[in-house]
């Protein structure tokens, strides 16, 4: 939110940093999460439409700045035939980003680490083809790394759209209608130049709490979990995940994913252009519900910068649902309600289904429920959403909110 005022670049390096900072904790404890949740075999996907080439800026956002800290070299190059729009799991997509992404930065001191992004047309399941070429190649290998040829592609190669220190936006190609027609594999590249990885120890590598160490090092690679969920959730995902590496070389990480194109129907504008928009709309009334004052606070902030009224407060839902028909008396209804999932007394879930039981009751026109929550399970999201369940929420977003997905919700 902040990022919108205008402000030095010195506090734009400062919100940066606390932005790097919040998405790598909030990754990491994912990550542990995901792993009791892997052992019950709740780690769910839900996908939905996502404008793949605004996800990548948002990566390469927080994994440049990764690199730039490692004192590193790197870019991302977009294939410019994939889709606009893809029907996938943006946020597994992103922890599985984050897990490679990261790992290759942890264990290269000096070089460049590479993401390439393909899209491979007319493929409905991923097979060893998809892999292809493979990287480290025993029969033509000569003593050539997958980086040494992946720098052969120029970040003036037309087929390609590139991403490094200096562009952190993309000029979108234009949309092929051909694109949008048939199932296709999403494949990424994450290539490093780091100590690379004995070929015994690869197939470790994915194990849980597997870790690998160098013998003339000690030093071990992976952390146990993040390589771990990562080949779950490209499984779950009916895709999958390999290595390629060689010692002193390199190692070349591919996950290959299948998604269905989507035909974007919508004009691409900026941020700003819908914050105007929504701005000078009617004035919105809204009421935050949560148990915790910041997150109140937070979430306040957010909906004035977007014009939106706050007419309401409450700290559990038994108090907003008492706040709720005080205003249906006073005939002086509400546009959103922001609920928190767990609180007190009377939880999210219930108030949203009474809140909802009423309208219907009174033939009231429908306010848009937001929930919020900052640890649930994918079934729970799934519960809230339904719109044939008892609840009919028309968002869940998870803490810590992010303006944009506030904004795509409004």
């Amino acid at each position: 939110m902040a990022k919108l005022e205008m402000i030095s670049d010195k506090v734009k390096d400062l919100l940066l940093n606390a932005e790097v900072c919040g998405e790598l904790l909030l990754h990491l404890v994912n990550n542990i999460l995901d792993t009791g949740k892997v052992e019950i075999g709740e780690l769910e996907i839900n996908p939905s439409p996502v404008k793949i080439y605004d996800m990548m800026e948002r990566i390469w956002g927080v994994c440049s700045e990764l690199i730039r800290r490692k004192h590193l070299k790197g870019k991302m190059k977009l294939k410019k035939n994939i889709p606009s729009t893809l029907n996938i799991d943006h946020y597994r997509l992103t922890q599985i980003f984050l897990n490679l992404v990261g790992n290759a930065i942890k264990f290269t001191e000096r070089g460049s680490i590479d993401i390439t992004i393909e899209w491979l047309p007319n493929q409905t399941e991923v097979t060893d083809k998809s892999f292809e070429p493979f990287p480290f190649n025993d029969e033509n290998d000569q003593d050539e790394g997958i980086f040494e040829k992946t720098q052969r592609f120029s970040v003036l190669d037309p087929s390609f759209v590139c991403l490094d220190a200096h562009r952190t936006k993309v000029q979108r190609p234009e949309i092929n209608r051909s694109q949008t027609e048939s199932k296709g594999v999403l494949k990424v590249i994450v290539s490093d130049t780091g100590c690379g990885i004995p070929k015994e120890d690869t197939l470790k590598l994915f194990q849980r709490f597997s870790q690998v160490t160098r013998d003339n090092s000690k030093r071990k690679l992976g952390t146990g979990l993040g390589l771990f969920i990562t080949k779950e959730l490209c499984k779950r995902m009916d895709g999958d995940v390999r290595v390629y590496s060689k010692i002193d070389k390199g190692s070349s990480f591919i996950f290959c994913l299948p998604a269905e194109p989507l035909l974007d129907t919508h004009l691409s504008c900026s941020q700003i252009d819908i914050v105007r928009e929504i701005t000078t709309a009617t004035k919105l009334k809204a009421m935050i519900v949560d148990d915790v004052p910041f997150n109140s606070m937070i979430i306040k902030e957010l909906f004035m910068k977007l014009g939106i009224e706050i007419k309401d407060m409450a700290e559990n839902g038994l108090e907003a649902y008492e706040k709720f028909m005080d205003r249906v008396l006073r005939r002086d209804c509400l546009d959103i309600i922001a609920l928190d999932l767990d609180m007190p007394i009377m939880d999210g879930k219930k108030v949203a289904q009474k809140i909802r039981e009423k309208e219907l009751e009174l033939n009231l026109k429908p306010c848009l429920i937001v929930i919020t929550s900052g640890n649930c399970s994918e079934s729970e999201i799934n519960e809230c959403l339904n719109p044939k369940g008892r609840i009919k929420a028309d968002a869940f977003l998870k803490k810590p909110i992010s303006f944009e997905e506030l904004v795509r919700v409004i």
